[in-house]
Formats: C-alpha cells, structure tokens, sequence
C-alpha cells in the first residue's frame, strides 16, 4: 500500500508530474549519452595505444626514463632468454618481440630527414606493421636492408616502393655508420607522428647498423587488455626474483595521450554530472516544496486521522521515489535512443594528431548506463528530502487551519 498509493498521488496533477519526470528524464539521457561518448572515445585511444606500444614492455629503467648517456641500457641476448623464460609461465601470455630504436638521419637524393629506426622482427604476428602496409609488402624474415617507411614521410620526401635511402647513424662505439636500404613497402598507421619520423628494418638489420647484438625492450602482448596489470605484477616478481634490473610498465603509463585524455574525461563528466545534479536538485525541490504546499490540510487531515511524523514522511518521501526511479529509467532510455540515432549517423572526424579519420561514436554499457541513472536518483531524493520534513513536522491544527 505504501508503494501504490504515493504513485496515484503523483497523478492528481499530472502537469507537474510530467514536468518534474521530464526535467529528471532530460538530465539523465544527456548524461548517459556525454558517458557514452566519452567512454568510446576513451576506448579507441586505449586500442590505438595497445596497438603502438603492446600489452607490456619489459625494459631497463634507464630506457624508460631516458636518463641514459649512450646505449647501457640495452639488454643481452642473456637478459632476452631469462625474460622469455618468465613470460613462458605467464597465463595470459600471447606472443612477445623485440626491438632496437635509434636515432638516425636518412637522404635521398638532396633531402634529409631526422628519424627514428625501429628495428623490429619481421613476420612476429604482434608488432611487425605488416598489416598497415599500404603499398609494397611488410618485412619478411630473410630481409637485410629493406625498410618500411610511413605514408607521411614517403609524400614529404617524395619516396615510392623500390626507392633507394642511405641512413647515416652513430654505433654503440661512437662511430659513424652509413647504409643504403631499399624501400619494400609504405605503411600507414594512426599517429601522425609515427608516419613522419620512424623506419622499420629488420632487427638483425638495426643491429648490424648500430654494431650490437642487444635489443632496448622486449614488447608483451597478452589475450586481452583486461590482464594487463595483473601480468605486469607477476612479471616484475619474476624479474626481481631473478636479480634483473629491469622494470615492466603497462601500456598505459607508456601512453601519455592516453593518461592525458582519461583525466580530461574524468573531469569533463565529473564536472557535467554536478552541473546537472545541481540543476535537478533545485529545480525538482521547488516543485516539491510547491507540491507539499498545496496539500498542507491534506496533511492536516492524514495527521488527524492518526498518521504518525514517520508515515507522512515516507509517504510524501516515496512519491519522490517514484519520481526519481521513473525519471531516471525515462532518462536512460532516451539517452540509449539518442546514442543509438547518433552511431547510426557515422559522423567523422580528424583526430589532433592523426592521419586517418574516426568515427564518432557512442559505447553503452552497463557502467555508462548505470552511473548517470544512479546520479539522477540520488539528486532527486535529496532534493526531497527538506519538503518531506518539512511536511512531516507540521502539527494538525496548524495544518487543518491553511485555507
């Protein structure tokens, strides 16, 4: 009983009752579509930051930090065989590879370039860009001086498959160290960045231009995302375990875009959700007070009749309930409505920094659709809360004398 009766008090004035639904609905649905779009643009730059530095990478501090004066930081053929035998054990363990990074200056006839070489092992299945190459062919396992070059670096210095590049380096021992390479293919990837400044060559390649047999990192691909910190956890013991001066850092503390972004997003539906939480809460109380206001004999007579403090109050109390649970599933679902229409849209964009347009789009999921409806319900029943005292502490004869 004390359920029905406050929903059929709601309807004595529907007016005010579809005003009130509306304002929570409103606020609602525009969270959840804020949410959702933000939660799948956090997404696509989580996937991209996977697919540039993998799950993992196991390297010296020294690396990581880039507080190294020349090349101690690379790891022996010793220091790759302990990791692989840790990452063997690892359950969540997908596949791993190596790389050699250095800087270097390429020509070709009179322009130069400052770039990265990334040495990388070819046909790895994990890091090996052959599936971004857009012209040509990736690199295969036999090749020497083959490179791949980005599309932005290749339309800036006029390079086309079969081309010929000469790279001038400085070896581990300080010396200069000249090659010319071949261009086998023209790959594209989503950061700008990557496109204008990095080579990759085979790794046996790299090493033979930097006159080493050490690589910089090992990179980890694990079976899902999800099992990211939790490997890095058991990994580092294992390292310590082993007496390794190595550390394990994630993706995401690899990622500055990512760390930069996620807390911009953070603040950004933090920020909205108190903005719209003020906005019902006050909003919401006026029609309460107003509605309490008008029912003052009402409550007179309920007090009359023998109705305690406690039962007027949860009585007007539950008719905010309502309020608030039928507002907020409204809300939800006009925002799920708006977030489908909006992916059905397909409106693109170009990201800073990118070559490549995304599409805008929205993600629900149960977070995103429960956190706005949790938002909305908890701003309308505090909004409640001063009326339905307020109508609880009126005494009767107060009460029935209010014409």
């Amino acid at each position: 009983m004390w359920l029905w009766i406050p929903l059929r008090s709601l309807w004595r004035n529907r007016r005010r009752t579809l005003l009130s639904l509306a304002i929570i609905a409103f606020g609602t649905g525009i969270s959840l579509f804020v949410l959702a779009f933000l939660d799948n643009a956090r997404t696509q730059i989580r996937d991209v930051s996977v697919a540039e530095y993998g799950n993992l990478q196991v390297a010296s501090p020294l690396l990581f930090d880039d507080t190294a004066e020349g090349y101690e930081y690379l790891l022996t053929p010793d220091h790759v065989a302990t990791v692989a035998d840790l990452l063997g054990k690892e359950p969540s363990y997908v596949a791993s590879t190596a790389q050699l990074e250095f800087p270097g200056l390429v020509a070709s006839g009179e322009r130069t370039q400052v770039v990265r070489v990334r040495a990388i092992e070819p046909e790895n299945g994990l890091l090996d860009f052959s599936n971004y190459v857009l012209e040509g062919r990736g690199l295969l396992g036999d090749d020497l001086a083959a490179v791949l070059v980005g599309r932005s670096l290749a339309d800036r210095l006029s390079l086309e498959t079969g081309d010929a590049l000469t790279a001038t380096l400085t070896t581990v021992d300080g010396a200069y160290n000249a090659s010319p390479m071949i261009i086998e293919g023209v790959y594209r990837f989503s950061s700008e960045q990557v496109e204008s400044q990095v080579l990759l060559v085979p790794l046996r390649f790299g090493q033979l231009l930097l006159n080493t047999d050490g690589v910089d990192r090992l990179i980890v691909g694990l079976d899902r995302i999800e099992a990211t910190d939790a490997a890095a956890d058991r990994i580092a013991a294992g390292l310590a375990d082993a007496g390794l001066p190595l550390e394990v850092r994630t993706w995401e503390e690899l990622s500055p875009i990512y760390q930069q972004l996620s807390a911009y997003f953070d603040l950004l539906f933090g920020f909205l959700s108190l903005a719209i939480s003020v906005l019902v809460f006050f909003i919401i109380l006026q029609v309460l007070t107003l509605a309490f206001l008008e029912r003052t004999r009402e409550i007179g007579t309920l007090r009359a009749l023998g109705t305690t403090r406690g039962e007027v109050f949860r009585l007007f109390f539950s008719e905010s309930a309502w309020l608030a649970v039928l507002g907020s599933v409204v809300g939800i679902l006009a925002g799920i409505l708006l977030s489908l229409g909006f992916n059905a849209l397909g409106v693109e964009w170009l990201p800073p920094g990118t070559v490549e347009p995304a599409v805008l789009a929205t993600r629900i999921g149960a977070p995103t659709v429960l956190l706005p409806f949790l938002v909305s319900l908890v701003a309308t029943l505090l909004s409640a809360l001063y009326p339905a005292l307020q109508a609880a502490r009126l005494r009767v004869v107060d009460a029935l004398r209010v014409e």
